[in-house]
């Protein structure tokens, strides 16, 4: 049996985003918002609105896959790298980054 396609799974992590109690977000992203001044709201949008970036990619450290949710916010286009364990509703943002910065 193979896994979900990439618009399953764009679909699938907007609609986990739409509770942000699905939504868990690391040390490291939190730091990298500040950092690129990228507020929560701002990711939330991203999150339920965005569109998958690339195909999503197995990861060795986290049994999910590893997905890059883009949409431009504010004057601001946001890259959210999430790990996805599909079906399950919880997305852990890994990290986030403010793609126009060259």
């Amino acid at each position: 049996m193979s896994g979900p396609t990439d618009r399953q799974l764009e679909r699938h992590i907007r609609a986990s985003a739409a509770d942000s109690a699905n939504v868990v977000l690391t040390l490291h992203a939190e730091r990298r918002m500040k950092q690129r001044r990228i507020t929560r709201a701002m990711l939330a949008e991203t999150l339920k609105m965005g569109l998958l970036a690339r195909r999503p990619e197995p990861d060795m450290r986290h049994p999910g896959l590893k997905c890059e949710m883009r949409r431009l916010v504010a004057g601001v286009n946001v890259a959210a790298v999430v790990y996805v364990e599909y079906p399950q509703p919880a997305l852990i943002v890994v990290t986030v980054i403010d793609v126009s910065e060259g």
